[in-house]
């Protein structure tokens, strides 16, 4: 599998103007290449088997497979060679995720995705074929209807992985205002994302957010900012043949020669000089 320029999919693209989410059925007879998204998607596989490689990491899909992605994330899926894999996919906008729930899902700051089993596998079914039904027949109250299964979905998602991780959340030793600000952080950190702003979803004012930030995290704002784009940068650099210059802007940087010396300075080694490393030792291995 070689690396590709991925794909941005908008909200304008795939939603119209009011909408807060949309739901495809879709049959995988091949893989989806490299993409992001300006929107949350979760995905629900009922048939078959796949993989599907996020963030750089490869993961393997079955039945049961559910997962939510964030606008932060970049994924290739597809099926396994000679299978079918048979999903729900939907896209949601930010406003039908409820700050409740968000901080449910996301109290360590990352995506989520589970192997959901017996029972519960079912009600999945049974929910997406629901919602799918509500949304073709647009009856009174469908939109409340869909609202509701979403987020009884979604909290069957965070459930699952809780308790396959058998620990309490990353997040949870975290004051809440704390938390909310991660949670903006991991799923905006490639915007021009300033203090003031993270202060706002906190709540705080930005001298008091600055110094609670950084006892909570121990480390400072900004350095925390940085190390979530250049990571997302090295990630981006190594699974895609995306061009350097983007690959800088599309991490949150604003220059191309401060992205270079930070990270250099972060991994020892500029970016160029890493994809070539990567492609060298990939070629080695025989990938």
């Amino acid at each position: 599998m070689y690396p590709m320029e991925p794909r941005r999919l908008t909200i304008a693209d795939y939603m119209s103007q009011g909408t807060t989410f949309r739901l495809f059925r879709h049959k995988l007879e091949k893989p989806i290449d490299l993409h992001w998204h300006e929107f949350y998607e979760l995905a629900f596989v009922y048939e078959g088997e796949g993989y599907q490689i996020w963030n750089g990491t490869k993961y393997k899909l079955g039945p049961g497979s559910l997962f939510l992605l964030t606008p932060a994330d970049f994924h290739e899926i597809g099926p396994e060679p000679g299978s079918t894999m048979l999903l729900f996919n939907t896209i949601l906008s930010e406003d039908i995720l409820s700050e409740e729930l968000l901080q449910l899902l996301f109290r360590g700051g990352e995506g989520y995705a589970a192997e959901v089993a017996g029972d519960d596998r079912e009600l999945l079914v049974h929910e997406f074929e629901r919602i799918w039904t509500e949304c073709l027949e647009e009856r009174e109250g469908s939109r409340i209807w869909v609202r509701g299964a979403m987020e009884r979905i979604l909290i069957l998602l965070a459930r699952h992985r809780i308790s396959a991780e058998g620990r309490r959340a990353e997040g949870d030793h975290l004051k809440p205002s704390v938390r909310r600000a991660l949670t903006y952080i991991h799923h905006h950190f490639r915007l021009p994302l300033t203090l003031d702003e993270a202060a706002k979803h906190a709540g705080m004012s930005t001298n008091y957010f600055s110094a609670t930030f950084r006892k909570s995290t121990g480390i400072a704002f900004q350095n925390y900012l940085q190390a979530l784009r250049l990571r997302f940068a090295r990630t981006l650099l190594q699974a895609s043949d995306l061009p350097v210059t983007d690959i800088c802007y599309a991490s949150g940087f604003n220059t191309l020669s401060h992205f270079e010396r930070a990270f250099k300075k972060e991994f020892g080694a500029a970016p160029r000089s890493m994809r070539k490393e990567t492609k060298a030792s990939g070629s080695a291995s025989g990938d």
